[in-house]
């Protein structure tokens, strides 16, 4: 598992909000009634039209990144190094380039298909991974302990594999469960999963775009935009330093320069009470609100072994449902966060510059399995 220096402690920045004041939007900013554009669609139109987000490898893709993977290892780097110049994609890399500019400036979501992953070795699939996610954007550590590769797998009491945590634990990162995972959004611009093994039953993916929600939500609940306008607490879930508040003031949604962000996670929403902090009922409300009508209309899709999805998480919400593992299948996909700086195209910030770190003060590492 490879390594580099730890990063020193930073005044600012926690899933690109400040800490060191509250994020609030602005009283006098006009929202708008309506939000068009490509970053509005509708997911059960794309769901029974794949091949409007489906992109299949062809032969000539599927043997350009298999040479990139024999290239980086001639070089004798660790996964740690792993950059765009150590993983030439000359034209595959135009094609993920078209990729950056549908989840950046278009619909906000990708799926690649095709990839044979259990030609693989771990160490292959994650240069692999890896590699193909340098020509998208920066690596982001995802976790207090320094991870920029994350394994979404079930590593609960319980599981197939491991015990490491328990599911009930408010502080427990949902990935590492087989509990359902809420329609939220990841600390990072790109989020990328690659599946290495689907489960016995269950796991099911779905995307939607919070612009779509916004939307409806303007016809129906417009209270609830104007509740999603307000500071509410995060919980950081113990991954923050000795001297930072346990928690984050952060406003579901914000508008700023034309464009709507989401920031959105139920379960670092309702465990801010455990820190003594009271919760209005009317946000308990909302959230079961938006979550039923995310139900109803999301676009819902089973990741196939060696597909890889990426969402831009200012603008797309995505779920998982529950799933149960079996000894011979163990449900394992790799995770990328993603970072792209507003000169190569990410969105301007509205609270606080971007960052490569979640939790600063560990190491950074690429574990080659889950932990």
């Amino acid at each position: 598992m490879a390594k580099v220096q730890a990063p020193t402690q930073a005044k600012d920045g926690w899933r690109t909000f400040s800490t060191e004041v509250e994020n609030q939007n602005p009283t006098t900013l006009q929202w708008p009634e309506k939000i068009e554009g490509p970053t509005v669609w509708d997911g059960k139109y794309l769901e029974a039209h794949p091949d409007e987000w489906i992109y299949q490898l062809n032969d000539s893709e599927i043997k350009e990144i298999d040479a990139a993977i024999k290239h980086f290892f001639t070089l004798e780097k660790e996964l740690i190094a792993i950059d765009k110049a150590s993983f030439p994609l000359p034209e595959f890399g135009k094609v993920l380039q078209r990729h950056k500019d549908i989840l950046l400036q278009g619909r906000g979501f990708t799926l690649i298909r095709g990839f044979p992953i259990n030609n693989y070795t771990r160490e292959e699939q994650a240069a692999a991974f890896m590699g193909i996610g340098t020509h998208l954007g920066h690596r982001k550590t995802q976790n207090g302990k320094g991870h920029v590769l994350g394994h979404v797998k079930d590593i609960s009491i319980g599981s197939q594999t491991k015990a490491v945590y328990d599911a009930n634990d408010p502080t427990t990162r949902i990935y590492a469960t087989r509990k359902a995972q809420p329609f939220h959004v990841d600390g990072t611009d790109i989020v990328g999963l690659l599946c290495l093994q689907v489960s016995q039953e269950g796991g099911q993916s779905s995307v939607i775009s919070s612009h779509t929600v916004y939307n409806r939500l303007k016809e129906e609940r417009p209270d609830i935009i104007e509740l999603f306008k307000e500071t509410w607490h995060w919980d950081k879930k113990g991954e923050h330093g000795p001297s930072d508040l346990p928690y984050l003031l952060a406003p579901p949604m914000t508008y700023y320069e034309d464009k709507l962000f989401t920031f959105y996670g139920p379960h670092f929403w309702e465990t801010v009470p455990r820190l003594g902090i009271p919760v209005a009922e009317a946000k308990f409300e909302a959230m079961k609100y938006v979550q039923a009508l995310c139900d109803k209309e999301a676009l819902e899709m089973w990741l196939e072994v060696g597909d890889m999805q990426f969402v831009h998480n200012h603008q797309i919400l995505h779920a998982r449902s529950a799933y149960q593992d079996s000894p011979e299948l163990t449900r394992h996909l790799l995770r990328l966060w993603l970072i792209v700086p507003t000169e190569e195209g990410g969105w301007d910030m509205p609270f606080a510059k971007r960052e490569g770190v979640y939790f600063y003060g560990v190491n950074h590492s690429v574990p080659l399995e889950a932990e």
